[in-house]
């Protein structure tokens, strides 16, 4: 019979460089980067991708999270086309005629926005337990970029917000001086500030926007290809990830063709109007799905239909591809009896 080689002469590489540690004492250091043997030969016993329910428990819940947020978004627009928010009351700081409901806030124009930065977000967050590999830089340039999206979008967001917060003031001081709200200068003054020297969205506003979301969403798809490949097949995992990948790689050449040539009607991949890219704030655009239900009298093209249908529907099928894992790995622990 052979005898088990020795543990000496098993592969074992630096983790930071590469270089063959077998000859290395396991007190020693990689003499070409510094690197301790011990924590190389530590690193070597994590796996690369381990499997679902073995994984980081908080980055499981971050990414589930993340993923559902996303799922939101169209959901969110379509209840508010509905006029389900008309229907949910929200206080007032001060008597007003007349019952004040959510639509009559912000919280259904800005939600989609934060909601896509937040969800993108969690979908890089860290992973512990494994070992680093070549991709991981995708986590610290989505980081970026998810933050780019958010800083881009507050120069139309702001300005509408300041419009708001001037005829907020407006209103306030058409009312009886003894009951007008302590607040009324600051909104008249913050509101008019940002008027004279806040910065206003450009023509490069919704392409850039466009651009930025599509790269985070590219990115993004290598966590969620972790996720889902810790959890069923690699060519299922593939399949579902393509459409998004597919259609993030459109809108980024819709909108870099927009931003050369903002001034030429142009037709862009797979003859989509490149006019369109004007509408999206994200790489999710949900009006579209109201506009196809006959709203405001105009019906957006077929194409732009099925795209946001696609996207959706793939996001909303990760969700439930992870959310049964979650599941499925939780029952799995639990004692039998």
């Amino acid at each position: 019979m052979s005898e088990a080689p020795s543990s000496s002469l098993l592969p074992l590489a630096c983790d930071h460089c590469g270089y063959d540690l077998r000859a290395q004492s396991p007190e020693g250091r990689c003499p070409e980067c510094g690197m301790a043997v011990e924590e190389s030969r530590r690193l070597l016993s994590l796996p690369r991708r381990p499997a679902w329910r073995d994984s980081d428990p908080r980055w499981r819940r971050r990414i589930l999270t993340g993923v559902w947020v996303l799922v939101l978004i169209p959901v969110v627009t379509l209840l508010r086309y509905y006029q389900w928010f008309e229907q949910i009351p929200v206080p007032t700081f001060i008597k007003a005629q007349g019952r004040m409901s959510l639509e009559d806030t912000c919280f259904p124009w800005l939600f989609s926005y934060f909601a896509f930065c937040i969800g993108v977000v969690l979908l890089f967050s860290r992973k512990r337990g494994r070992r680093e590999t070549r991709l991981d830089w995708t986590r610290r340039w989505g980081v970026i970029l998810s933050y780019t999206v958010l800083v881009l979008g507050i120069p139309e967001f702001a300005l509408v917000s300041a419009l708001v917060a001037i005829g907020i003031g407006a209103l306030c001081l058409s009312m009886p001086l003894h009951l007008q709200p302590a607040a009324t200068g600051l909104f008249v003054n913050l509101g008019a500030w940002y008027i004279w020297y806040g910065p206003y969205p450009g023509d490069y506003a919704g392409p850039m926007l466009a651009v930025c979301s599509s790269i985070v969403i590219l990115l993004g798809c290598v966590p969620l290809y972790n996720a889902l490949r810790s959890s069923g097949p690699r060519a299922a995992a593939l399949g579902v990830l393509a459409p998004l990948a597919i259609a993030a790689g459109i809108q980024i050449s819709l909108g870099c063709e927009r931003m050369l040539f903002p001034k030429v009607p142009a037709w862009g991949l797979f003859f989509i109007n490149t006019d369109v890219i004007y509408r999206y704030l994200f790489y999710f655009d949900p009006g579209i799905l109201v506009l196809s239900l006959g709203y405001f009298g105009r019906s957006p093209h077929r194409t732009e239909i099925v795209g946001e249908v696609i996207k959706w529907l793939d996001i909303f099928a990760i969700a439930v591809w992870l959310s049964v894992a979650q599941f499925m790995s939780r029952w799995s622990r639990e004692p039998a009896r």
